[in-house]
């Protein structure tokens, strides 16, 4: 069993959902940060959620907000402490414009 600190960068296009991160077979990822940085000059509305199994959809911050030239942790923004998934959980972000960056921080846990 072994552990290893990954991060996964995506650069977001207008209303087009974005999957950032795909948990791994046999593993479980403990998601510490969601950086959004939104470099347009207009406001983005972002939203992120999962799927369990890469199945379905559920909405863990259905509207955010991030201003121009903004950037956030959205997991302490929200008041939220880390974020668990398990294997095959997919992690989805969608903004309402491009120009918009994404860096989630895991760490990724073998549970062979």
């Amino acid at each position: 069993m072994s552990n290893a600190y990954k991060r996964f960068p995506q650069t977001l296009s207008a209303t087009v959902p974005k999957v950032v991160l795909t948990v791994p077979a046999a593993t479980t990822a403990i998601v510490k940060s969601i950086w959004i940085a939104n470099n347009d000059t207009l406001d983005a509305d972002i939203t992120l959620t999962f799927s369990p199994s890469g199945v379905g959809k559920h909405f863990l911050v259905p509207l955010k907000t991030i201003t121009t030239k903004e950037y956030i942790d959205i997991l302490s923004q929200t008041g939220s402490g880390p974020l668990i998934l398990e294997a095959t959980d997919e992690l989805t972000i969608t903004s309402s414009i491009s120009d918009v960056y994404v860096v989630a921080s895991a760490l990724l846990v073998d549970r062979n």
